[in-house]
């Protein structure tokens, strides 16, 4: 058994209301497609787990502290799309006690 198989990475996938239902369903696709890459590429000793897209500055400060009380996440991938304001994650990220890679 793969020492790291228990853990994963978080993918989550920040955008806002205002481009409504439409282009918030292709970007949970989106989302998924790069989770389905990365775990099917054989590349990562680690899953990557798709998460909800956060819109809102309380939803990513929930997901965060979700990560943080996680002992198998061992970080996020935040993949802000297109224009997602830097302030609604500041909250979010200042609690974040694990690493995050930023897609942007």
């Amino acid at each position: 058994m793969d020492v790291y198989s228990n853990y994963e990475v978080w993918l989550v996938a920040g955008s806002q209301h205002l481009y409504g239902p439409r282009t918030l369903e292709q970007v949970a696709a989106n989302s998924r497609e790069i989770g389905n890459y990365f775990n099917s590429s054989g590349k990562l000793s680690v899953s990557v787990s798709v998460r909800a897209i956060v819109t809102t500055a309380d939803e990513i400060s929930s997901v965060c502290r979700e990560a943080n009380a996680d002992s198998n996440c061992i970080g996020l991938i935040c993949w802000m799309h297109t224009f997602s304001p830097a302030k609604m994650w500041i909250a979010g990220l200042r609690e974040l006690t694990k690493p995050f890679l930023h897609f942007h």
